[in-house]
């Protein structure tokens, strides 16, 4: 239970980090520049990190030998969840963007569980759990869904398609981690491998496409408020939490309460207007359906 605390805090700062890493695109204009900033300055922050603890930054021949070469493609599987969810939102809409990449993380999470992928601990799925994900994913709905909202742009069957995609990748980074984790046997030599990663591939990215690269003098003229810049520290923690949580209780059940976490902490920001969010009113609906993702992973965690 204490390790669910703790990653239930550690979902709390997603919408902390969203709201950090949006306001650093108004000064950067470049979604792709922001993320490039983001990724930089949590890489910086691990790289720190792991010298301080004594680790190395650089990795032993013998350390390749006994990896598989997927458990390196943790950080490139983040990077595609994060674009993805920067393509759906003007396909989707704000509601669609954050149920479809929930669904795909929830269901993956519950596959790799379920057979053991990525050499994960095997949790079966049973009906049980099958009818706790079925209990969050409708409490996901009702804390997310607005009143009027509407999906944008022809072919959403195919723009589903690829959230749900998205939140795929975002469930296979954990248990990817989680055996670099285990054998740098450090949580955050792991988190740094992924970062850096996918900052090499986000500077790729950005000077091949011309759009993108005009924006990159803006890092240093335009300047945000402080709290704009910690987008990468708080990923950097994230990412770090969930390699070292994932073969403690399993992806499901990680996933999952992260996901409680990222709607509470969503709810307190709308509600008071927090991080230079619009204040909205939250309404019983938003409740209930909170309540029903706390019910979800309470049968997940007896069964």
């Amino acid at each position: 239970m204490i390790y669910l605390l703790l990653i239930f805090l550690l979902g709390m700062m997603t919408p902390i980090q969203t709201a950090a890493n949006s306001r650093l695109r108004q000064s950067v204009v470049s979604p792709f520049v922001a993320s490039l900033v983001s990724f930089s300055i949590g890489t910086l922050y691990l790289t720190i990190v792991t010298i301080m603890q004594d680790n190395s930054l650089a990795i032993s021949a013998e350390t390749f030998h006994n990896l598989p070469w997927w458990s390196w493609l943790g950080g490139m599987c983040g990077l595609y969840g994060l674009t993805v969810n920067i393509v759906i939102f003007p396909k989707l809409g704000s509601v669609q963007t954050a149920l479809m990449p929930m669904l795909g993380q929830m269901s993956m999470g519950m596959l790799i569980d379920h057979f053991g992928w990525f050499r994960s601990a095997v949790y079966p799925l049973t009906t049980l759990r099958l009818a706790a994900l079925a209990i969050i994913l409708i409490g996901v709905y009702m804390v997310v869904i607005k009143k009027g909202e509407q999906s944008k742009g022809s072919n959403l069957l195919l723009w589903q398609i690829i959230g749900i995609s998205g939140g795929m990748m975002f469930a296979m980074q954990p248990p990817m981690n989680s055996l670099l984790s285990e054998e740098l046997s450090s949580a955050v030599s792991a988190a740094f491998i992924s970062f850096l990663s996918a900052t090499v591939a986000l500077y790729a990215i950005v000077l091949l496409r011309k759009g993108d690269r005009c924006h990159l003098p803006q890092i240093f003229t335009n300047r945000g408020p402080w709290w704009s810049w910690l987008g990468g520290i708080i990923g950097g923690t994230f990412v770090t939490g969930f390699a070292f949580f994932a073969s403690k209780v399993g992806i499901g059940l990680l996933l999952v309460t992260s996901i409680c976490g990222l709607l509470t902490c969503s709810l307190v920001i709308d509600k008071y207007g927090l991080l230079g969010a619009t204040k909205k009113t939250i309404g019983t609906i938003q409740y209930v359906g909170l309540l029903c993702v706390v019910a979800g992973i309470v049968i997940l965690r007896l069964n």
